[in-house]
């Protein structure tokens, strides 16, 4: 292979990416095969191990990029005056993101496909780019004081699960799991409310 330029070659990792992440959400991860990346990309397979050097390395620079990308948005979620409009922010863009393709693709990797691969979660354990304290300090600094720190973290896992929840149904299922039919900024309202309420 010829050596390119390091722009040329940079955007060509790029589209390996985004190519991977479609086929790990759509496919699956373990179904995936170097063969399968290369010929989507319209690449030899000698050619794509030139970018990556194994499928996990492949994953790992996928998530990595991610959760950087996670990362910044925490410093939206710190601009919040109040808890409710913490909730409100991380609801809001949270939702937003299922709207694309993009963060949808890497949302279904991670929260479908990483219990049948333990590869998908050593990929976000080792990632220097996954900031659990920050997202944690998020709350914390309105909860510090009002909850230990293990109430905190179920808090957490609370709020963050009734968004999921929502979203793996209404965003990428397109089902309504009650028989009353509501609009999206309602249930975030509600859900803002009733997380905030049971603090303030």
């Amino acid at each position: 292979m010829k050596i390119l330029d390091p722009v040329t070659f940079n955007i060509r990792k790029e589209t390996i990416l985004q190519h991977a992440r479609h086929l790990f959400a759509t496919k699956g991860f373990s179904e995936t095969t170097m063969d399968d990346i290369a010929q989507t990309c319209g690449l030899q397979k000698a050619s794509l191990y030139h970018y990556f050097e194994s499928k996990q390395k492949l994953l790992q620079e996928l998530v990595d990029t991610h959760c950087a990308r996670w990362s910044i948005r925490i410093k939206e979620y710190e601009a919040g005056k109040t808890l409710e409009d913490t909730l409100q922010t991380i609801a809001t863009t949270f939702l937003k993101d299922m709207d694309e393709a993009e963060p949808r693709e890497f949302f279904t990797l991670i929260h479908f496909e990483s219990h049948k691969n333990p590869s998908i979660l050593k990929a976000l354990k080792e990632s220097p780019t996954h900031n659990r304290n920050g997202f944690y300090a998020v709350f914390a600094r309105y909860l510090d004081g009002r909850l230990p720190r293990n109430k905190i973290a179920i808090f957490i896992t609370q709020f963050m699960g009734a968004l999921i929840h929502y979203a793996t149904n209404a965003k990428l299922r397109g089902e309504n799991i009650c028989p009353e039919k509501f609009e999206e900024a309602e249930f975030v309202q509600q859900l803002v409310q009733t997380f905030a309420k049971g603090i303030l």
